[in-house]
């Protein structure tokens, strides 16, 4: 195109010039009329082509908005559904007054990989546990939710994993390592609390050690040792262990989304803040405001930055 410009101007200085200088007439009009014709045509190609590709760009562009809208639609009904499957704690232990719970699961991403649980095996007997599935995201949610289901299965109708939680935790694991071929693993921790006694009965797979605390004291960790994640000893024995609970005294169990959560300056929020909200909790709070208050101070500490894995929180006290 810039060529038969030039051609044109060329002819046109050219016929000007013979014109001038020798008296002769020469037809440029002709060939600048076609050159004039052919470079509409080639504009009008052009623009054709440009206003073709625009319209295959906005269907592009279109396609993708429309499935990127359904891939978010169904990964927020997977969170509606993954957050629906968890207890609403509160309202189901409404009735219990010896007991004052309170729980939380915040995914880092529309769905997670921490779960948590709780229910009455009887009149007199509270299960509870919290895990954590290593990753994030849908591949570790459905872990979860596979996690999360037969554990509960497997303590509603065994009666020696209601006894021993750590012969659930053995039974867990067995089934849930037989099919994983992505190679996941979750820690988790597996609780029951008599409500006559104040006597909790557990085992720890691998998961942060819970906190016990009266307000206004150091929190300490609850004892005994941490065996394997689930999956990751096939055959390995998990043992119970007990610890008993004082009238008033707070539980707190949590995942690694609470203490290993990070500011702006990538640092840690670590097990020394947390134990300050808990040892400066008031001594008439509830376990809803002991959870409120711990969720508040990360929430600020990690301000401004996105979240790098999951937080889930419980909290329990026995009040005989």
């Amino acid at each position: 195109m810039p060529l038969m410009l030039l051609a044109t101007v060329l002819l046109a200085i050219g016929g000007v010039a013979a014109y001038a200088n020798a008296h002769r007439l020469i037809d440029v009009v002709s060939p600048i009329s076609i050159f004039v014709v052919m470079f509409g045509f080639m504009l009008a190609n052009l623009l054709i082509r440009e206003e073709m590709q625009r319209k295959a760009l906005e269907s592009d562009l279109q396609l993708q908005r429309e499935q990127a809208a359904k891939a978010r639609g169904e990964m927020e009904a997977a969170r509606r559904i993954q957050l629906g499957i968890l207890p609403d704690v509160e309202s189901q232990f409404l009735r219990e007054s010896r007991l004052d719970i309170a729980a939380r699961m915040e995914p880092a991403r529309l769905v997670g990989g921490d779960l948590y649980d709780c229910f009455m095996l009887d009149e007199h007997r509270a299960f509870f546990a919290i895990g954590d599935v290593c990753g994030k995201g849908v591949p570790a949610s459905l872990f979860m939710v596979i996690s999360k289901t037969l554990c509960k299965s497997l303590a509603l109708r065994d009666e020696a994993a209601q006894v021993d939680p750590g012969a659930l935790m053995r039974r867990a694991n067995l089934e849930i390592s037989r099919d994983n071929p992505e190679m996941l693993f979750v820690t988790a921790f597996i609780g029951v609390l008599d409500l006559r006694t104040g006597e909790v009965s557990y085992c720890n797979a691998g998961h942060d050690r819970p906190l016990v605390f009266v307000p206004g004291s150091a929190p300490r960790e609850l004892g005994g040792a941490r065996a394997p994640a689930i999956c990751v000893a096939e055959d390995f024995e998990y043992r119970m262990h007990r610890q008993q609970l004082t009238a008033g005294e707070f539980l707190c169990v949590f995942t690694d989304g609470v203490t290993e959560a990070e500011n702006l300056a990538q640092e840690q929020y670590g097990k020394a803040r947390l134990d300050s909200v808990l040892s400066g909790i008031d001594p008439g709070a509830t376990a809803r405001e002991l959870l409120d208050a711990v969720c508040a101070s990360v929430h600020a500490f990690a301000a401004g930055r996105e979240p790098s894995d999951d937080l889930t929180l419980m909290v329990l006290r026995w009040k005989p």
